[in-house]
C-alpha cells in the first residue's frame, strides 16, 4: 500500500435517462463570460474561471474577483444546475423533502467517498454507477461524496481549476504513480479525461445518481488535503494556479494553506459556494481531518521552517502546529460558511444542511485551531462527526463530546484499516473485516454515537501488490451495510472488538486520542485496559477474548480478568485470527496468541474493563473479543 494515497421534495429533480453530461454553451457562454469581465466585481477573465487569468493574484482582486464569479459567472451562466447533454436545465428541487433513505428514522449511516474512491474500477458510466447502486437495499441513507483531489477540484469549476489541468510528462506521471498507486493515479485522470474530452461530469454523475436512489447527498470538502502537494515542488496535478502561486501563503513547514491569510479563508468560502449552487446537494461537510495544519505556530520560533525544502507531512506536533490563539478565526470562517449556506438555501429553496468532521480529542481540536464546542455554541452546525486520521478506532470519545456539545447529533467515523508494520516502503496493512466493522460500529453506537460514518471503506478496492506481487486488491465488506445503523441491527451478529493499538504509520497524538495499546505487564503491574461493548444481550452469546504479547514464552503464565472477576485459564491459540481475515498482509506469529474463553455473565453492555496479568514482564501488544 503506498502511502501517499492512505495518507462522499415536493418537486423532485428530474433527470433525463441519458449520461450526464456538462458541456460548454458555446456563444451563450462567451457572452456571460464577456458580461462578466465588464462587472466592477469581476476579474475580468477572457475565460471562465479566475485561475485561468494570467494576471498576478493580490487580496483586493482575490475578494473582489471572487464575489464576481459567484454573482454573475454561476447566476448568469446558469450554473448552479446540472446540465445533461443537448444542455436541458435540470431543475433545482425547492421545498426539499427529506430523502427517502432517512424516512421514518433519524439516525444516518453515512458512507464517505474521496475523490478517488468510485473510479478505482473504471470510469464508464456503468462503473461510476455502480458506486451508488450498492447502497440499494442497505441502511445507507447518505453518501458523503468529496470534490477535491488535493488542493485541486475533480468537477470544472469557474473559482478553482480542475485536477490534471496540465499535461504530465512520463516522468512525472511515473512519480504520481510511484506516490499515489497507479490504480489511484489513473482514477483521477480518468476523471479529467472524461471532462477534456467527453465533457462529462463525473462527480455530477454521482450526485444525481445517489439522488435517484432517494440518498442524501453531502459534498465533503476536505479543507487542506495535500496529497502529492509536494509533487514537483508543489506544481503537480493536484493543485491549482491559487496554491502554485502563493507558496507564501502555506504554513511555515508544510505544504497545507494558511487559513491565517484572509485571502485563502475566502477562496475557500467561494470554492465552498459555488459547490452548493452548482449541485443539488443536501448538505456540506467540512473536513478538517483532511488535514492539519491550519495555522502557524503561535510560537515565534519558525524561522527555520520558513524554507520550502524544509517543508514536510511529518507527524504534527510542537511547536510547528501550536496554533490555539487562531481557534477564533476559524470559528469565524465555520460562521461564515454557516451564513453563505444559509443565503444560498433561501435563493434556492431548498434547504442546505452543514456538517463538519474532526479529530478524536477535543483538547487536540484545540490545540490546532479548531474549535467544535465554539461551532456548536455558534449554532454553525446541524451535526459533528468525530475521527481518527487513518485509523480503524473504537475508542472514540463520544460520551466527550456529547457532554461538552450538549443535545447535539455527533456521528463516530470508522476508516477501513486497523494497523499493519510499515516496512521497506510498504503497508502491509491489516483491513477491516465485517466482524471488526461491526464490532466498531457497535462499540460507538453503546458509547453514546447517534451514528456511523464509514470513511475510505472503499480503499481496499485499490491496492497495491505487496513486494512480492502479491495483488491484495479487494471490494469491501458491503455485505455490513445492511447492519451497522443501529444496535437493534447489529444485535446477533458476530462482532470481533478491540483494544486500540498504536499504528505507528498514522499515529497523531498531537490531536488525536492514544491509542491503549502496546503496554506493558508485569507480576507488580497489572494492565488494565477498556473495552466498549455494544451486546444489549450477551447471556446467549460465546466470547472468546485474544491476548498477543511480544515474544511470548511457552513457560510465561497469563491470566485475565473481566471486570475484576478471574476469567479459565488461557489455552494456546490454534488459529492466526478469531474470525476469518484474509486481507491482513501480515497475521501474527500463533506462538504469542493467547486465548481464552470469558463467562457472558461477566461482560456488560457499554465500557468494561478488561485486565491482564503476567508472571513476567511482558509487552502486551493486542487484547480482541470475538462475540458470536
Amino acid at each position: 500500500m503506498q502511502i501517499e494515497r492512505i495518507g462522499h421534495l415536493r418537486n423532485k429533480v428530474k433527470y433525463r435517462s441519458r449520461p450526464l453530461s456538462i458541456e460548454r454553451e458555446g456563444q451563450k457562454e462567451r457572452s456571460v463570460v464577456k458580461k462578466a469581465s465588464n462587472h466592477p466585481d469581476s476579474i475580468g477573465t477572457r475565460q471562465h474561471g479566475c485561475h485561468l487569468n494570467s494576471k498576478p493574484w493580490s487580496r483586493r482582486r482575490l475578494l473582489k474577483g471572487v464575489g464576481g464569479i459567484l454573482s454573475t459567472g454561476l447566476a448568469g451562466s446558469g450554473f448552479n444546475a446540472l446540465k445533461p447533454q443537448g444542455n436541458p436545465k435540470v431543475a433545482v428541487p425547492r421545498n426539499q423533502k427529506r430523502p427517502q433513505a432517512l424516512l421514518g428514522n433519524k439516525r444516518r449511516l453515512l458512507y464517505n467517498y474521496d475523490a478517488w474512491g468510485p473510479f478505482l474500477k473504471g470510469h464508464s458510466i456503468e462503473k461510476i454507477n455502480e458506486n451508488i447502486d450498492v447502497f440499494s437495499n442497505t441502511q445507507i441513507t447518505t453518501v458523503m461524496l468529496s470534490p477535491n483531489a488535493g488542493q485541486s477540484l475533480t468537477y470544472p469549476s469557474k473559482v478553482g481549476e480542475m485536477c490534471h489541468s496540465r499535461e504530465l510528462t512520463q516522468e512525472q506521471q511515473a512519480v504520481l504513480y510511484r506516490g499515489m498507486g497507479e490504480v489511484f493515479g489513473k482514477a483521477t485522470e480518468g476523471v479529467a479525461a472524461l471532462w477534456q474530452k467527453q465533457r462529462i461530469d463525473a462527480f455530477g454523475l454521482l450526485v444525481q445518481r445517489a439522488q435517484r436512489q432517494g440518498l442524501e447527498v453531502f459534498g465533503s470538502f476536505r479543507m487542506n488535503d495535500v496529497h502529492m502537494a509536494q509533487m514537483q515542488d508543489g506544481q503537480g496535478p493536484y493543485t491549482d494556479r491559487f496554491y502554485r502561486e502563493h507558496a507564501k501563503w502555506r504554513v511555515p513547514g508544510s505544504w497545507a494553506l494558511n487559513y491565517g491569510i484572509p485571502e485563502v479563508r475566502q477562496y475557500r468560502l467561494a470554492q465552498l459556494e459555488e459547490l452548493v449552487r452548482r449541485y443539488p446537494l443536501h448538505g456540506l461537510e467540512l473536513d478538517f481531518l483532511r488535514g492539519i495544519p491550519y495555522f502557524s505556530s503561535d510560537l515565534v520560533i519558525q524561522s527555520e521552517l520558513v524554507k520550502p525544502e524544509t517543508a514536510t507531512r511529518s507527524i504534527p506536533g510542537f511547536p510547528r502546529d501550536m496554533a490555539e490563539m487562531s481557534a477564533p478565526l476559524m470559528t469565524a470562517f465555520v460562521k461564515d460558511v454557516r451564513r453563505m449556506t444559509e443565503r444560498v438555501s433561501r435563493e434556492t429553496g431548498r434547504r442546505i444542511l452543514l456538517s463538519a468532521r474532526v479529530p478524536s480529542s477535543l483538547s487536540g481540536c484545540r490545540r490546532v485551531g479548531l474549535d467544535p464546542i465554539a461551532w456548536h455554541q455558534e449554532g454553525c452546525l446541524d451535526f459533528l462527526t468525530v475521527g481518527y486520521f487513518l485509523h480503524l478506532f473504537y475508542d472514540l470519545p463520544i460520551d466527550e463530546f456529547k457532554a461538552a456539545l450538549p443535545k447535539f447529533t455527533i456521528y463516530g467515523s470508522v476508516d477501513y484499516i486497523v494497523g499493519g508494520p510499515y516496512i521497506d516502503k510498504y503497508l502491509y496493512a491489516r483491513d477491516g473485516s465485517a466482524e471488526i466493522y461491526r464490532g466498531a460500529a457497535a462499540a460507538l453506537l453503546a458509547r453514546g454515537a447517534d451514528g456511523v460514518m464509514l470513511f475510505n471503506m472503499y480503499v481496499c478496492r485499490g491496492n497495491d501488490p505487496d513486494p512480492k506481487g502479491k495483488d491484495w486488491r479487494h471490494d469491501e465488506p458491503v455485505e455490513v451495510l445492511k447492519d451497522l445503523r443501529d444496535l437493534d441491527s447489529l444485535e446477533g451478529k458476530a462482532k470481533l472488538y478491540l483494544v486500540d493499538y498504536r499504528f505507528d504509520l498514522f499515529d497523531r497524538p498531537f490531536y488525536d486520542v492514544k491509542a491503549q495499546l502496546p503496554q506493558e505487564t508485569a507480576p507488580d503491574l497489572p494492565l488494565v485496559t477498556r473495552m466498549c461493548l455494544g451486546e444489549k444481550r450477551v447471556s446467549n452469546k460465546k466470547l472468546t477474548l485474544r491476548v498477543v504479547a511480544e515474544r511470548l514464552a511457552p513457560e510465561v503464565v497469563v491470566r485475565v480478568q473481566m471486570n475484576g472477576v478471574e476469567q479459565e485459564a488461557a489455552r494456546p491459540a490454534t488459529q492466526s485470527h478469531l474470525f476469518p481475515e484474509p486481507y491482513d498482509q501480515m497475521p501474527l506469529d500463533l506462538k504469542d496468541c493467547l486465548d481464552f474463553s470469558i463467562r457472558p455473565e461477566d461482560a456488560r453492555f457499554g465500557m468494561n474493563e478488561v485486565t491482564v496479568l503476567s508472571s513476567v514482564r511482558l509487552k502486551i501488544m493486542r487484547v480482541e473479543l470475538a462475540i458470536v
